[in-house]
This record gives C-alpha cells, sequence and structure tokens, in this order.
C-alpha cells in the first residue's frame, strides 16, 4: 500500500466532489479569459499538451517557483466565465469535470455542445484559480488546501483510466482524449514545478556516482528503522478502533489495487534490473494466485472491520496529500523518461515500508484487533525487508551504473518519495484525530 494516510464504481469516483468534500476558497487572483478565436478544443489541446509536456520533461535548473498560468483549451467566443477572484466553490467546478469526463466522444462533443463548452470553461476558469491559490508562497493555509484537494482530485480521476477496474467498458471512452491530456498537464506542470522547488536539485546533480550510491545505501540504513514520527506515535499509543477503521478506509484507495503502477513498468527490454523489479511485483501479487494476492489480505482487513471492499469506495475521504502521491507514482510510471526516478521511490518505498507497517501492527495488536485484522502488515514486514534489500542493490545501485549522467534522478526519486510520504501520513493525522474524538469514521455513512 502506497499512500497513508462495474460502472457504479466509477459513477462513485466521477461523483465524488458533490458530498462531504466541497470546498468553498477565495482564489488569489482572477482568472484570465480564454483568448479570441475559433479555433476547436481539440485543436488547442493538441498545441497546449505538448508544450505542458515540455514543461514537465526535465527538473528545472533553479528552485525557485513561479506559478504559470493555465493556458485555456477553449478559445471560442460567446461563454460565460465565471469568476474566481473572490469566493471560489470548487464543487460547482468538480461537478462540469465529472459531467465531460461522463460525455462519451468528448473531443468530438466539444466541437459543437455548447452545454460542455461552457462547462469546460467553468471548470479551466476553477483550476487556473487553484493552481494560483496551491502553490503560491502567499496563500493562506486553508485555500491552499481547498485548491490542493480540487488539483489533486481532479488529476487522480484522470489517471486512473490507465487501470482496468472491471466496469463498463463505456467508462474508457476517453481513456485517449487530447481535452483531459491538456487538462491533465495543465495541473500537471506547475504542480510538478512546486514539487521539485522544495528539493535542490541542483546539489544533486553535482554527486558523482560513488557518491550517490553510498547517499542511497546510508540512507536506506536509516530509513529502515526511522525514529518515530509525531504521528507514528500517535497511531501506536492512542488511536481508537474507529481511526484504525478510518486509516484502513483511506488506504484502501491504493491496497485494494496494490502495485497496479509499478506493472506499467515492467515491461521492454530483457535485464537484470527488470528482472529484479518484477520478482518485487510478482510477490506483490501472490505470484499469480488470487487468495496470496496482497490485495486479498487487505481486503480481509476491512471485511474483518466492517468496511466495504469496493475498490474506491472511499474516494472522499483521502486528503490531497495521499493524492498527490498517488498521482505522482502514476506521473512516473506512465513517463519512460522518469524510469529512474520512480525506481529510486520504489526503493525508499520498499525500504520504508516495514517501520510504517510495524506502527500499523502495534496499534492493532494494543487494540487487541484479530489477525484477519492485522494479517497484512504482518505479511508486509516479512517481505518488505527482503524486497527492500533488492530494491538497493539490484535496481537502485545498477541503474547508477547504467546511467552515469543521469544517476542524481534515482536518488532524486528516492528523496521525493521520502518527502511526499512523510507529508501524506501528517496529512493524514488530523482526520484521524477527529475519528478518534468523534468515535466514529465517515466511513460508516458511504
Amino acid at each position: 500500500m502506497r499512500s497513508l494516510p462495474c460502472s457504479s464504481q466509477v459513477g462513485k469516483i466521477q461523483g465524488a466532489g458533490g458530498r462531504e468534500r466541497a470546498c468553498c476558497v477565495r482564489a488569489a487572483a482572477p482568472s484570465a479569459p480564454p483568448p479570441s478565436g475559433r479555433r476547436s478544443a481539440v485543436q488547442t489541446a493538441a498545441t497546449s499538451a505538448v508544450k505542458a509536456t515540455a514543461l514537465a520533461e526535465a527538473p528545472p535548473a533553479t528552485t525557485a517557483f513561479t506559478p504559470r498560468p493555465v493556458t485555456s483549451v477553449l478559445t471560442l467566443e460567446g461563454l460565460k466565465l465565471p469568476s474566481y477572484g473572490a469566493v471560489s466553490d470548487f464543487s460547482k467546478a468538480e461537478a462540469c469535470f465529472v459531467q465531460l469526463l461522463s460525455t462519451e466522444d468528448l473531443d468530438l462533443r466539444l466541437r459543437g455542445d455548447k452545454a460542455l463548452k461552457q462547462a469546460a470553461a467553468t471548470l479551466e476558469a476553477a483550476v487556473q484559480a487553484a493552481v494560483t491559490q496551491a502553490f503560491s508562497e502567499n496563500s493562506v493555509a486553508s485555500k491552499a488546501k481547498a485548491a490542493h484537494l480540487f488539483l489533486q482530485r481532479t488529476l487522480y480521476r484522470i489517471n486512473r483510466l490507465v487501470l482496468f477496474w472491471y466496469d463498463d467498458l463505456k467508462n474508457y471512452s476517453n481513456e485517449r482524449s487530447l481535452y483531459l491530456a491538456q487538462l491533465r498537464d495543465s495541473i500537471e506542470g506547475p504542480w510538478q514545478a512546486w514539487e521539485l522547488s522544495q528539493i535542490d536539485v541542483d546539489a544533486l546533480k553535482t554527486l558523482s556516482t560513488d557518491e550517490i550510491k553510498e547517499r542511497i545505501r546510508s540512507q536506506a540504513a536509516v530509513d529502515v528503522d526511522p525514529p518515530l514520527s509525531a504521528a507514528a506515535q500517535y497511531m501506536r499509543q492512542d488511536m481508537t478502533r474507529d481511526g484504525y477503521r478510518h486509516l484502513l478506509a483511506v488506504g484502501s484507495l491504493d491496497g485494494l489495487a496494490e502495485a497496479s503502477r509499478q506493472s506499467r513498468v515492467c515491461g521492454g527490454a530483457a535485464n537484470e534490473v527488470m528482472c529484479a523489479i518484477f520478482r518485487v511485483l510478482m510477490e506483490e501479487y501472490g505470484t499469480g494466485r488470487y487468495n496470496k494476492k496482497h490485495s486479498t489480505f487487505f481486503a480481509k482487513m476491512m471485511t474483518e472491520l466492517g468496511l466495504s471492499t469496493e475498490p474506491e469506495k472511499y474516494f472522499d475521504l483521502s486528503p490531497w496529500q495521499c493524492l498527490a502521491s498517488a498521482n505522482h507514482n502514476f506521473l512516473l510510471t506512465e513517463r519512460r523518461r522518469h524510469y529512474l526516478r520512480y525506481n529510486g521511490g520504489l526503493t525508499f518505498f520498499e525500504v520504508n515500508g516495514p517501520s510504517v507497517y510495524r506502527t500499523y501492527l502495534a496499534a492493532a495488536q494494543r487494540l487487541g484487533l484479530s489477525d484477519d485484522a492485522s494479517g497484512y502488515w504482518e505479511l508486509h514486514i516479512k517481505e518488505d525487508e527482503r524486497h527492500g534489500r533488492q530494491m538497493v542493490e539490484d535496481v537502485a545501485v545498477k541503474l547508477v551504473d547504467m546511467y552515469p549522467n543521469d544517476a542524481w534522478e534515482v536518488l532524486l526519486g528516492y528523496d521525493q518519495e521520502k518527502m511526499m510520504g512523510e507529508r501524506a501520513g501528517a496529512g493524514s493525522l488530523p482526520d484521524i484525530q477527529a475519528v478518534d474524538k468523534a468515535q466514529r469514521t465517515p466511513a460508516d455513512a458511504m
């Protein structure tokens, strides 16, 4: 499981914005109206997607960050553009996105359907306001939080289309939509620049391959059993049964589809590195036996505690920090250019996993829960200790030797995964504490 914290499945995800997670914030700056002209949405989307992809191609030379405006994919006249310069209610924009996402043959329909064009204009104005609010240094924390949540929910709904959910095939009619690709890139570009601004990328580039390998090994030696964070201490000592159930509900977004994104990097030319990554994946998938697949053990825990095992059922409970970790993982696994970064991140995840799962297992044991309600953690403690060693020596170190000029990207991926994981844990803690205080998780009402 990564971050902690039928058509009906897609419907729940697509329609999630109108319930508990409606956001009302003030935008830092008004959105600019679309330029005049008569190009179709599809034509403009194709051009903008190329530009946004180039933006995210390589880390910036400096760590300074300047918010970039979102280029509208709509250049048609006669649209009513909402202003997000004062009070923003992202639930309306999210509803517009749901409408667009569920429209069959969206790119074609956008050419002539005025209602869809209006929905897209509303969505894009909200995205531009949210980008400014989320990634500006002077943003108010509460407004930035709402903006982050809206942007990450939007990204996740697009990104999930690269996986198959055994639902209505019509739900995938827009999986290669140029409009959705441009929308994704217009969020992903400034978001990834903001993430990179928090790490000294220039310093990583100065390291020799020997220094990089030493950094990976020395950091792994610490991260396999690090000091307990505030979140870990709380979970071990104070988290209630309701808080534990909430932890599982949030974690199920990844836990019930575990290692799905990792499967996206196992194809291509055969070599020792690829086989080492596949060995880890094979064990996550129970060597092809459903009853041994790790997600099956996660589902057992949820069933034992009276939670639904429907994939993505508890999407609305995910804080933006957890969604950001998932979306970052989607980006790295879908872009071959980021292969080194992804495997650096996977190295940290497998190295650090056992320490995280020991915390969850200790909490379950303190609460007197059954083996079925905690068995997933014990399984991962045993297997991920081995996976961590394999990822360091058989993957990360070998990739450094194979790509000496780009080896710093392995370390960048490691550092980013560590930073995002810690952020996701800290972001989940307030919700768990609130559940403990109320003695009931919102999952019970879903």
